[in-house]
């Protein structure tokens, strides 16, 4: 199967839209699972958004469905209708040409990423610059196979389950040893699992003592799943209910080393351990690669894991590189300079300007641009819907009543130019989005909703329906206590791109009446205020994708860390919320996958009416790389390591040493 077309042709369709410069044109980063947030669907079943009852909200306003747009008939070809047929790199592989061959031992893969580690931590771990890290440093017991997305082997050689669906017994490899030299046993999947991921040995009537997308994941209706040592290489999971995909959910606890980390657990630290300060003897783990060493605002490198159990054809102990080098930028414009200087070895295309740059130059400097299909991630604009969090102080409590009202967010929605972001920002490497799971290709996909579109004066009519109407010659928005419609969007600094997004949605809302500020803020400190500190107005943000929404519950789930609008709520703030947790709550427990999709069709359903995440645009993945590597095999996965999911068999071939 040939990649998803990118929209449009990148060298046409370049006029630049009037309210700015024609040399606005500005210049991706995306899986670790659950969701993580990311530097760099949404669509209802008609009958919910043509049929749903007029209903008040907790703002006392009507929810009409009328303000919403409808969505064309559920078919794929509506997707398709928004792509054209243009290749710009090299097709992914597919799995009947993944053949790896006996490589050599030796040298480096070097890359950049923007920013700083915020730590080495699995469990805790909720964002990209600490998963970039720890998806290469540990393991799980399962893996995706990188092509179909089935469950396969990894810490886990074998398993099964009951006729009843209920247990699941995993047989763990024999020959694993953590990078420290101690043996990987059923205990530290015990250990992983109860003392990690649910604390379950914190003291009597405490919340847990750290975060961990994970026990969101792994939590249902409340219950957990009870864990236990058969024997030294047998785990047994019991399931308070049918779990469809409770072999995949297996495979994201990166299991950690009890020997290593009890003392963390026991003294109640775990929650800031394995820190960006820490040496690298304390980062201990399964994977193909272990931390060398960090130094802040140059590098990261990860080193050879002379233990890891996996092998080649030959017999050969993998991995074959020496090293991976993360390069640490804090202008991701600095990345393009890199590769074209050939400091790193690989680079992701931001935008078609890019293209222009690099597609001239793959033969005289070695390289080949290959093109991976839509990003499975996505980008997004989401105010603070957090009550408790205005109360508290943390931004006016007038501004959190605008934000959650519904029709507040459909009018951002109505005035957000799609179409000029994917022209001006993205060079047409990219494609307007409703939501996740709407142009990526899989089985969970709803091809039939579109963006919003832009509609200015719609916009208008809803915020004046809410009383928010301009009442002297400033042109600005007031509300009827005479509070200007004000607010800040935020956004990482490290992502140029992304702080041009944020200008050009800004530019829009002031069209309709809004005073709107941008600034900018380092991805970590962002990352603090969306899930510590609570005190923020508005993002301009991303999320990472995934083959199955459920690992998305870390997001989705009122009650989960990473649900950005208003996390940790104790119940629903609104009845679309508690129907989400509804949705995922029993979702997970039907076996019948085709009726799955179509619960999460209702999920979408829910986003695209009520807009908690307004969807701006996705990308094209076209990742360039240097022609140097053996055993590299490119697949469309909607991981963010799909260029070199396979990373423990690459090699440096001779030709380039």
């Amino acid at each position: 199967m040939g990649p998803p077309n990118v929209l449009r042709t990148w060298m046409m369709n370049r006029a630049h839209d009037g309210r700015h410069s024609p040399n606005f044109v500005y210049n991706l980063r995306d899986m670790i699972r659950p969701f993580t947030l990311t530097f760099i669907g949404v669509l209802l079943a008609m009958s919910l958004v043509a049929g749903c009852d007029r209903k008040k909200d907790d703002a006392g306003t009507s929810s009409s469905s009328t303000a919403v747009p409808s969505a064309s008939p559920a078919t794929a070809p509506a997707a398709a209708a928004r792509t054209s047929a243009i290749k710009v790199g090299v097709p992914y592989v597919t799995r009947d040409q993944y053949k790896p061959v006996v490589g050599k031992y030796g040298g480096q893969l070097v890359r950049d990423i923007p920013g700083e580690p915020k730590s080495f931590n699995p469990i805790t771990a909720g964002e990209t610059s600490t998963t970039d890290f720890t998806q290469r440093i540990f393991q799980g017991l399962t893996d995706e196979d990188p092509w179909t997305g089935a469950t396969i082997p990894a810490l886990a050689e074998k398993w099964e389950n009951s006729e009843d669906g209920l247990t699941w017994t995993f047989h763990l490899r024999k020959n694993v040893q953590f990078n420290d030299g101690t043996p990987f046993t059923a205990d530290d999947v015990v250990f992983t699992w109860n003392d990690l991921i649910y604390d379950l040995s914190r003291p009597a009537g405490q919340d847990p003592r750290w975060p961990c997308s994970m026990r969101d994941a792994t939590t249902f209706g409340g219950k957990i799943v009870k864990v236990e040592a058969v024997d030294p290489y047998t785990v047994k999971f019991t399931l308070p209910q049918k779990i469809a995909i409770f072999d995949q959910l297996v495979g994201s606890p990166n299991l950690c080393s009890k020997a290593k980390y009890a003392r963390f657990v026991a003294d109640g630290t775990f929650g800031s351990a394995m820190s960006p300060d820490s040496k690298p003897e304390d980062i201990v783990g399964t994977n193909a690669f272990m931390l060398d060493e960090y130094r802040r605002g140059e590098r990261v490198v990860l080193k050879r894991n002379p233990r890891y159990w996996k092998k080649d054809a030959a017999g050969n102990s993998l991995p074959y590189l020496d090293r991976q080098v993360f390069i640490l930028v804090r202008d991701i414009n600095v990345m393009l300079l890199n590769f074209e200087q050939k400091v790193t070895d690989t680079f992701t295309l931001r935008n078609g300007k890019d293209v222009r740059e690099l597609l001239p130059k793959q033969n005289p400097d070695n390289f080949t641009l290959y093109q991976l299909g839509p990003a499975g991630g996505a980008e997004f604009v989401c105010f603070n819907l957090n009550s408790e969090a205005a109360k508290a102080g943390k931004f006016p409590e007038y501004k959190v009543k605008w934000f959650r009202d519904p029709r507040f967010r459909r009018a951002v929605s109505y005035a957000i130019d799609r179409g000029a972001l994917v022209r001006n920002v993205l060079s047409n490497l990219g494609y307007p989005l409703a939501a996740h799971y709407t142009l990526n290709p899989g089985f969970f996909q709803y091809p039939q909703y579109e963006p919003y579109p832009h509609d200015p004066d719609k916009a208008k009519a809803l915020l004046a329906e809410m009383g928010l109407k301009v009442r002297d010659g400033s042109g600005i928005l007031t509300d009827e206590q005479g509070n200007k419609v004000s607010f800040t969007i935020n956004t990482n600094s490290e992502n140029n791109q992304r702080v041009d997004m944020a200008t050009f949605i800004s530019t829009d809302l002031r069209q309709i009446g809004m005073e709107v500020n941008t600034l900018p803020l380092t991805f970590n400190l962002l990352v603090q205020k969306v899930d510590v500190s609570f005190d923020w107005e508005c993002l301009v943000f991303g999320l990472t994708g995934s083959r199955d929404p459920h690992w998305g519950s870390n997001i989705w789930k009122s009650s989960a860390r990473l649900h950005l609008w208003w996390p940790f709520q104790k119940t629903p703030s609104y009845d679309w919320e508690k129907r989400e947790d509804d949705i995922f709550d029993t979702a997970i427990a039907e076996m019948d996958r085709n009726k799955r999709k179509e619960m999460y069709g209702e999920w979408v359903g829910i986003l695209y009416r009520e807009q908690p995440l307004i969807y701006t645009t996705t990308t094209e993945r076209v990742v360039a790389i240097r022609r140097k590597f053996g055993n590299l095999f490119p697949s469309p996965s909607p991981s963010r390591t799909a260029a070199f999911h396979n990373e423990d068999e690459i090699f440096i071939l001779d030709s380039a040493k």
